[in-house]
């Protein structure tokens, strides 16, 4: 993305603004412009402390659903209203973990937010009637603040997020929702190969302070790979041992010891320990096997497209593992999708390819 079109952004989503909220003063325009190409401007170094002045702030709103909850300011940064997070039940630590998580933005520097807000006064005049006011962006000691006229009626109640959370907006409110309702909560991911699902799940982790188990760990052992295994929907997965060595005791409140299957050396790995956390993340294909999707709260289906799939594979795969993909490993999760109707209405759909994330 060039610059040029991201200032065009801006200009659009500008305009937008002031048609929204027209007591904004200049004051309020640059401080929308700063957000839309630098984000929040700084972050504290310790998750507990942005959680903390999140939490306090909130203490203090109602919640309220008819709010939107996302307002895009640029293609990299957008406002997230803590009045609508409150209504859906999005924790001051989860809004903490959004802020913390976000990708960096384009590399823009104060010098370049002076400069746009300069070329945007040539057709937009009246939001910088002050020259020097404008100047006061440069200082680095110094953020931008709402107009005192515009914190009245306006009531702004935010914090800034990087923009790529945008497709994953349903999926965190529901994973908020099922966080504060639910007692040790399971989420799955599924999805084909390539599409994403385990970067998404290790960005989801850190914002719900969350565990994960992957799959991949519970592959079937080489002396149980018979043709009548195989032929079975899902066969190639040990959905056995993952239930009764992870689900299952995940639920029951239990401490969970489980044993990673190496497929290289055809073994199962020494006993480990699942780290303290308040939500368990089942994360890879086949993690939504009959046996396993009893213990879901929540399920994820990642829906990335084929040609974005294959040149992942194509990336990251020698040509031999490429052919074994093809012939072997994406034909047996076809039949598994087949076989168990996924994903079907109660799945959250992601259908963002997730390159931002």
């Amino acid at each position: 993305m060039d610059k040029e079109f991201f200032e065009q952004e801006i200009r659009h989503r500008l305009r937008e603004q002031r048609r929204l909220h027209p007591v904004m003063t200049q004051a309020d325009t640059l401080k929308f412009v700063f957000q839309a190409m630098l984000g929040p401007g700084h972050l504290l170094a310790f998750r507990e402390k942005v959680q903390d002045f999140i939490a306090h702030e909130m203490e203090t709103l109602s919640g309220n659903p008819e709010e939107p909850l996302l307002e895009i300011l640029s293609p990299d940064w957008c406002r997230l209203n803590l009045r609508r997070a409150k209504a859906e039940w999005i924790s001051p630590s989860v809004i903490a973990g959004l802020m913390l998580t976000s990708p960096a933005g384009m590399p823009f520097s104060r010098q370049d937010v002076f400069n746009t807000c300069i070329r945007l006064a040539e057709s937009e005049g009246e939001s910088f009637s002050d020259p020097d006011f404008l100047r006061t962006i440069l200082d680095e000691n110094r953020l931008p603040s709402h107009s005192t006229v515009y914190r009245e009626q306006e009531c702004p109640a935010y914090r800034v997020v990087s923009a790529a959370w945008i497709p994953l907006s349903e999926a965190i409110c529901r994973m908020a929702r099922i966080r504060a309702e639910v007692k040790r909560p399971l989420v799955t991911i599924d999805g084909p190969c390539a599409s994403g699902k385990t970067t998404l799940a290790e960005k989801l982790a850190r914002v719900f302070d969350a565990a994960v188990v992957h799959t991949d760990d519970f592959v079937i052992p080489h002396s149980r790979k018979t043709a009548e295994r195989l032929a079975v929907p899902g066969g190639n997965c040990d959905a056995e041992r993952l239930a009764q060595e992870v689900a299952a005791p995940w639920k029951q409140g239990k401490q969970i010891r489980y044993r990673k299957y190496d497929c290289h050396l055809d073994q199962l790995q020494p006993q480990e320990k699942l780290p303290d956390c308040g939500m368990l993340i089942l994360e890879g294909s086949y993690s939504n096997l009959p046996i396993l999707r009893e213990y879901a709260d929540l399920s994820l289906y990642v829906d990335t497209p084929e040609d974005v799939r294959f040149a992942r594979l194509k990336e990251r795969e020698s040509p031999e593992s490429l052919l074994r993909f093809q012939e072997r490993w994406i034909p047996l999760e076809n039949a598994y999708f087949n076989a168990y109707g996924i994903p079907d209405q109660q799945f959250v759909i992601i259908r963002d390819s997730l390159e931002s994330i």
